[in-house]
This record gives C-alpha cells, structure tokens and sequence, in this order.
C-alpha cells in the first residue's frame, strides 16, 4: 500500500503505511521487510524536502541490507542515499551513490530499479550541463524501464527527453517526446509527472506563439497539483498560467496567478521562484501604469537574487527597474540602471537581454529628444534580435526605429514599420481559434503600431497601404462577396518593389549573424564547456559583434535609398500647358467646369477653369492633416455600417467649398477634376454638402494628363459593338464565386451564343472559361467600342508585378491566371486603341500607388488609358458584387439608349442615384436580369434603400472622356 500511495505523490499516506510495515517486520524479524520500509520511509521523507530525516533511515536500511547480504535493499538504499545527496546540492557525491547502486541492480539483474537510478543519473548531468551523456542515461533508463514492465518510470524518461531537446533549442522533437509520456503518466497515475508535463508541453507551445494550446496545456496541470498537494507544482502552474495571460495582455489575470503563486514559493523558502514572482508582478503593475508600484517590486527582488548569485536574473531585474523608472520620468535613474543590466549581459553572454538592454537605452535617449543616439542604440539591438527568432522583440524594435525616423525620413520609417507589421502578423496568426476575448486582448496590445504605421502611410498620400493596415484591427467580417483579394485578414502587408529590395539586402547583409548566432546559442546552453568550446564560444561572441557594427554599411544604405518622399505634383510649366488645353475643351462645353488641384504641403489650391476664364483658389490645411481627412472619408465610405455623411461634409468644405460661388456663378452641371496626390482616392460624388451628396447635384468625371487629347471626342453609335468578359465561377479559395457576374454581362451585351444575353449592346460575351488572355487577345485585335470586364482584381499597392486581374487561363481554361498589370502594360496584343469605353468592374481597379522609392505606379485604370481607352470606368475600393451588377445594367440601358444624346457622366449619375434613392428594386424570381426602375417609392427614402450607402454606388469613377 506503501509502494502505490507513493507511486501517486500521497506521501502522508504512503509514510503511514511503511512505517506500519516497518513495525510488522521488526515484530516478525524480517530483515528484508524492514529494509524495504526503511527506504520507503526515507524516501517519502526525502521527496518532501525533509533532507534532516532521509539520510540516517537510508543509512539504517544500508546497514540492514548489508547485514543481512540483501543486495536488492543495499542498491535501494545507495540510490536512496544519492538522491537525497543530490537535494543537498552535493552532485558529485550523489552521482557516486547511484553508480554503485547501479552496479548492484544490474548485477541482480533488477531492470526496474536499474531504470530508475538512471533516470536520476540522466538528471545529475543535466545538472552539470553535460546533455549528452543525460540523454545517453534517459535512454538506457527508457530500454530498462520498458524491459522491466515500468511503464510509469518509462514515460518519465521519455519525458526528461524532451526536456533534453526543449533546451537545447529543438522544440518541435520536444514536444513528440512529451507527447509520447504525458498519456502513459496519465494511465499509471504518475501525477506529479504529468502535470509537471502538461506545464512543460504548455510553456513550449508559448514560446512557439501558440498561446491557446499553451494555456490549454497548463491549465490542466493546476487541479493536478492541488489534488496531491504539491504546493512546488501548483505554483510552477499559477506562473506559468500568468505568463500566458502576461503575453495576451490580460493583465489583471496574470497578476491575479501571480499573487496565489508568491506565498506558496515563499512558504516554501524557495527564494528563486520569489524573485521570479516578485519580478513578473512588477512587469504587470507597470504595464497597468502603476509604476511605483512596480519599482518597488523589482527593488524588493533584486537584493534576493544578488544573494543568490543570479547575475543573468538580477540584469533582468535591473532591466524592469529602469524601465520602471523611465515610465515616472527619472531618466537618470532609467539610463544608470539599463547600463548595469547590459553590464551584467553582455559578461554573461545573455544576448537577448543585451538587445533588450540596447532598445531600451533607444527608448530613454529618444523620448529625451536624442533622436540620432537612440538611432545608433536600436541599430546595435536589431540584429541581436534576429539572431533569437523572437518575433515579438525584432518587431518592437523595428516599431521604435519607425518612430525615430518618422519625422525626417518617413519612406524609412515606413519601411521598417512594415517589418513590424509583418512580424507580429506572426505571432497574431498563430492565435487562431484561440478565445476570441483574448485574441482581441493582444490585438488591442499592438494595435498602436498598427495605427501609427496607417497614420504615417496617410500622411505620406499612400492611402491604399494604410487601408491595408487598417484592415487587420476590423473586428466585424465581411458578408458580402467583393470583387477582389477575400484571403486570411492576417496575411502580411505587401511590401512595395523598393521595399523588398530593401528586405532582400537585410536579409543578406544578417544571413551571416544569423548562422553565427545559431552556432553561439547551441555553445550558451552547454553549462560546462570543454576548453575547445569556450574558446569557439568566445570566438563566436567576438564575430557576432563585429557582424552587427558592420550593419552600419547596410543603414547607411537604406537612407539614400529612402531619402526622397513622394512628390505628386506637376512642375509649372506642365501645370500652365494643361490648364491651357483645358480651357479649350471646355470652352465647347456649357455649364462645365474643370478643376485642376495641386496639393502643397501647406494648403490645397485648385484652378477653376470655365469656358472664358481660369482662376486660383485656395484652403490652407497642412498635408498631412489633409491626408488624415481623406483616410477617415475613405474608411467610412468603405463601411456600410457607417455614416459617411460627418466626414464627407468636412471634406465637402474644404475641397469644393473654396470654389462654390464660381461653380454656382458658372451654373455647374459637370465637374471635370484633375486630382492630385491623395485626392486621387477620392470618391468626389459622395462628399456632402450638409444636406445633399455632391452626386445629386452634378455629374463628375476624372481626368489626367493622358486623358486631354480625347475629352473632345465624341462616340460614333453609328456601328457599336462591345465584347463583355468576366469570371462567376471560383478558381482560387481566397478569391470566391461572383454569382452577379453572368447576369451582368448579359445585362451589357446582347449575343446570339448566350440565350440569356439580351443586353443593349450588340457583341460578343467571353465568360468563365473562355475568358482567357488568348481570347482577350483575339477579341481586341478589332476595335470593339465598348470593353467590359467583371472578375476579381487584387490589388498590391505599388507594384504593378503583384497587382492582377482574375483570367481562366493564359490560352485555355486552367485552375485561374494572373493578368498583372505589368503584363498588361507590356502585352502589345491586348490594344484598346479606338475603344470609347472600358470599363472595369472589379475592386480597386482606378487606383495608383507609390513604389516606395518616390515613383509613381499606375493602377489599372491609369494603364487602360495609357494603351489607348479614350474613358474608363474603375474603382476605389472592394466593390460589392450583387449591387455592381445592378448599378453596370443600369448604366449601359441609359447611355445606350440614348444613342449619343446622354453623356456616359450623366448615365453613370443616374445609374448611382438609382442606388441611393433606392429607385433599384430586385425582382424575386425573375430570370435574366431581374431588375426594374421603380420611381417615387414611397417606402424608400434616401439613405434607407438597399443599396444607398455610398458605399454600394460611390467606388465607380469615370476617367477620360465623359461624353
């Protein structure tokens, strides 16, 4: 009974029923039995930590067992003998212990306690830092355990294992080994074993960022250890558990593990574990912002692990402190403590505490305004970073650099804000089905590099970029299919061409630090290093040293690569040249207007160009601010939920109000607007004036410098004909069906191929699988006066390598191709030469972006124009798919059917007015096209019809020619 209270950690039990045993034996002078009770009371005593009582009765069983020639019980007891030795401290006297005893068992032949002592000797020269021969010894005690039938014995083997490999950095075969133990301890009731299991298993998922199947792990270790009452094991699980939630950013939680955790280490004397709680607690208070509070937590730790002789530990404490510090504004204090602590690392070769160290002296000397010092602290810490595969850390300290940089060098500090960004997308990816609360939890964590990152991106005009980044902290999900990329919102933001070269030359310029500092890591964990390897270990810290100052080159480097920012405007004499050109085609024009925008880093300035004159406006609003409105109009446009109608009117003021007596003096019908650095992504119809959006009162047309030689032209209806492609079908997971596509094109075309295809153009229709880049070819090898195109286009702001539009296949149907921009561009086959209209009925299409280096990319729309279409039809952001099939046959009917006499402008106007005013109704049960105009409906109202939200009706532009 003895033997199988022990076997579960029921010591009190356990002793009560030797010691019963051991006066049955005395009574009946059974030596043997005596001995056996003997080693089962001292090893209860030792298991408790009771190292006052353990050795006399393993000593007292030895000379029983020698007295009596019972082999079995002299080898028990050396191994008893050992292990409480070991307890002590005393490791080499131990290990002398438990190689005669081992001696012994194998002699008699006892695989069971054979295992056993190996086991122990495994953990002895772990202790001393020497894995091999411990894993050497886990081993054999795995082969002797299974021989002897000890199952429970074997999986603690295997489980030490996986320690073995976890600390030599090798997690994944870790985690196979603990895998393999934790059922088998379960089974044979090892409890102790197996919670101590499930920790291990839960701290090795929290270093791999998988922070649901870590808690997962560690909160089933808890009720185990205080169902056997191991107040050791229960308050490994409690700091374990806090760490998790630390790392979520639920820190009320985390404090609430950490403070059942700290007098149960104190209760125990375990001084250690006290520091380690003392230190996790002041971590939380400062994260909470109670400072004073954390100072003195790390001040009442750091004398206990000076005591200790825990210098790694103390320079982490020394770390927290000054931080402490540095948040009540003592920087002083702050840069004297951090200076210990990357002291004490930098001698005991800790090099994720010296880039710690590093990034928070950054931290002090930036918020004291010592920007270029902090630069050169952040330099030093960001390749030790690397070289530790701590996303987390490489991020934050690409985050401070950005910060930095932001004021004077903003392409820089974009760039690396992007890495950032990336870099937690990471560990953010890897939370996937975790609780939701807490995945919100660590998103609101890191959402301020988010926003700081989008605000920066805004401010320099790259809009598309920063609504990328917006996207990643949107809670709600999307319902609707959209036209364009529905992937993983937790992809990686898209680096621009000069970007990537950038991260390319990073990536060669650390490969180096890299492999050396794999090299160092594996050399560090071994504790006692033969000769030879210190010498390399030194060696090593020597080269990664020299390898990060030689990073230098590479800085120097990326800041002439992103010395120059984005400049969108026209020199002069291009600015005269076009207003002049203008002026003529207008003057052709009644009641149009062309407004032609410069945007200066100081104020928006806009000419008004009539028929007769041309005169300058102004608004004085510095850039960035002006940026920052246009960011938070696109983003409510983008939202259905939303009301845009606040920030569409402000924008309203500033963009139109300048000009609002000369368009009412002019009596404005058409405004014809050459837009300039971020107003490009404005949907100029959907700003408010207080009481009406701007598309209720004139038609609006976009226009650039490609666009002026066509705006005179007038489209020939005398022999139209139009070819309509488009995909409906899914090729690709992350790009879904578009059910509204087939009707749509039906809608435009009529062909006699497509029984459904009754619409009012005459031509010919290419979907799903005839919509290949050799049939576009084909069909634009004739000049087709209309062009329409309905599929996915995925939009990679500023590369027009990565931007593509969704084809079949290149010459026959295949799983779906790629049709990028640039392909498009250089394709000479794919001519829109003599095309009157082309329009593109997928997301993003009319937008533009910045390659990162200050050059300009064209988009789509641009490129259309560029290859001969006199008009284009785009879009500013994902448009939706039922109301964009809707709004394109109601267009084409309009234009169409007015043979010339209606203006593409006005037809696309009434089309999205039809939208607003929810004049549009879909027909339940209708074939075809399914639609009707329903005029004066008096259960719709503006705003309130289905598809009224500028977000349905305001993403299509027209660009070029509007008549």
């Amino acid at each position: 009974m003895g033997d199988l209270y022990f076997a579960v950690s029921a010591y009190a039990q356990a002793l009560e029923n030797y010691t019963q045993a051991l006066a049955q034996a005395r009574s009946a002078q059974d030596a043997r039995q005596q001995v056996i009770a003997l080693n089962g009371i001292a090893s209860c005593y030792r298991d408790q930590n009771r190292p006052d009582l353990a050795p006399g009765l393993f000593q007292q069983a030895w000379d029983l067992a020698t007295a009596s020639d019972d082999e079995s019980g002299r080898a028990s007891a050396l191994f008893g003998m050992g292990w409480a030795d070991e307890n002590l401290g005393q490791i080499a006297a131990a290990m002398e212990y438990e190689n005669r005893a081992l001696a012994l068992a194998e002699k008699i032949k006892d695989a069971e306690l054979e295992g056993k002592i190996l086991v122990r000797i495994g953990i002895e020269h772990w202790a001393l830092g020497d894995p091999q021969p411990a894993l050497d010894s886990f081993n054999r005690a795995r082969e002797a355990s299974r021989i002897a039938g000890d199952r429970a014995t074997e999986a603690r083997a295997v489980g030490l294992i996986g320690m073995v490999f976890s600390n030599l950095g090798e997690k994944q075969k870790a985690l196979d080994y603990y895998k393999q133990a934790l059922p088998v301890l379960h089974q044979v009731g090892d409890r102790l074993a197996e919670a101590i299991g499930l920790t291990l298993v839960g701290m090795l998922y929290n270093d791999l960022g998988e922070k649901e199947t870590a808690l997962d792990y560690t909160r089933q270790a808890l009720p185990i250890c205080r169902s056997i009452g191991s107040p050791s094991c229960e308050a490994t699980a409690l700091n374990d558990i806090g760490l998790i939630y630390e790392g979520l950013g639920e820190r009320q939680e985390a404090l609430d593990s950490y403070n059942q955790a700290l007098p149960i280490r104190r209760a125990l004397g375990d001084r250690n574990g006290e520091a380690t709680l003392l230190n996790n607690i002041g971590e939380i208070y400062w994260d909470l912002g109670e400072n004073q509070k954390a100072r003195d937590a790390f001040l009442e730790a750091l004398p206990v692990l000076h005591q200790m002789g825990r210098k790694d530990f103390e320079a982490t404490v020394l770390n927290n402190l000054a931080t402490a510090y540095t948040n009540l504004g003592d920087a002083k204090h702050a840069i004297d403590y951090y200076s210990q602590a990357l002291t004490i690392q930098q001698q005991v070769g800790d090099r994720e505490g010296v880039a710690k160290a590093l990034n928070n002296l950054g931290l002090v000397y930036f918020n004291q305004g010592e920007k270029q010092k902090a630069l050169e602290y952040f330099g030093q810490a960001l390749p030790m970073a690397t070289t530790l595969s701590d996303p987390m850390l490489e991020g934050l300290i690409d985050c401070n650099i950005m910060e930095a940089l932001k004021s004077d060098r903003p392409a820089l500090a974009i760039y690396f804000g992007k890495q950032a960004f990336n870099l937690t997308q990471q560990v953010r990816g890897k939370m996937l089905g975790l609780d939701k609360d807490l995945q919100e939890s660590f998103l609101v964590s890191v959402s301020g590099g988010y926003r700081d990152l989008a605000v920066l991106l805004i401010e320099q005009g790259r809009l598309p970029e920063a609504q990328q980044v917006l996207d990643q902290l949107k809670q709600q999900e999307y319902t609707d299919y959209v036209r364009g990329d529905t992937s993983n919102a937790l992809s990686p933001l898209a680096l621009t061409p000069a970007e990537l070269k950038a991260e390319e030359d990073y990536r060669k310029s650390t490969a180096q630090i890299v492999e050396l500092g794999e090299q160092w890591a594996a050399l560090r964990k071994i504790t006692k290093r033969t000769e030879e390897q210190e010498q390399q270990y030194q060696q090593l810290s020597e080269q990664l040293d020299a390898a990060s100052k030689g990073l230098n080159d590479y800085y120097a480097h990326l800041y002439s690569a992103f010395g120059s920012s984005s400049g969108a405007n026209q020199q002069v004499a291009d600015v005269k040249g076009e207003v002049s050109l203008l002026k003529q085609t207008i003057s052709r024009m009644p009641r149009t207007v062309a407004l032609y925008t410069l945007v200066g880093s100081d104020g928006y300035n806009v000419i008004v160009i009539t028929g007769s004159t041309a005169v300058a406006r102004s608004y004085a609003i510095a850039e960035k601010d002006l940026n920052l409105r246009i960011a938070a109009y696109e983003l409510a446009l983008r939202n259905p939920q939303s009301d845009p109608r606040p920030p569409a009117e402000e924008l309203y003021k500033i963009l139109i109000g300048p000009v609002q007596a000369d368009l009412d003096q002019a009596q404005a019908q058409t405004l014809v607007w050459s837009l300039d650095g971020a107003l490009r992504y404005v949907s100029i119809a959907a700003l408010y004036d207080g009481k009406q959006y701007v598309v209720e009162k004139y038609a609006t047309v976009n226009i650039t410098p490609v666009s002026i030689p066509h705006l005179a032209d007038k489209p020939d209806f005398s022999n139209v004909s139009a070819v309509a492609m488009g995909i409906s079908r899914q090729y690709e997971s992350a790009l879904p069906a578009l059910p509204a596509v087939s009707g749509e094109l039906d809608d435009v075309v009529n062909d006699a191929q497509h029984k459904d295809a009754q619409g009012v153009l005459p031509g010919t229709i290419l979907l799903n699988g005839a919509f290949t880049e050799k049939a576009m070819e084909d069909a634009l090898d004739s000049p087709h006066t209309v062009v329409h195109i309905a599929s996915h286009f995925v939009y990679s702001p500023g590369d027009d390598s990565r931007s593509y539009l969704l084809l079949a296949g290149k010459s026959q149907d295949t799983q779906g191709y790629h049709l990028t921009v640039a392909d498009f561009r250089d394709n000479q086959q794919l001519s829109l030469n003599d095309t009157d209209l082309l329009t593109l009925s997928a997301c993003e299409t009319g937008i533009s972006g910045n390659a990162g280096n200050g050059r300009e990319v064209d988009g789509l729309g641009t490129t259309a124009q560029l290859k001969g279409a006199k008009s284009v039809i785009s879009s500013l952001w994902e448009v939706n798919d039922a109301s964009t099939g809707v709004l394109m046959a109601d267009f084409y009917k309009r234009w169409a059917d007015g043979a010339g006499n209606v203006a593409k402008v006005e037809a696309l106007r009434q089309a999205q007015l039809d939208l607003l005013l929810g004049k549009i109704k879909v027909q339940a049960g209708a074939s075809g096209r399914g639609l009707s105009v329903v005029e004066n409906d008096p259960g719709v109202g503006n705003g309130r019809a289905t598809y009224g939200h500028p977000y349905y009706w305001a993403p299509f532009v027209l660009m070029g020619n509007w008549r």
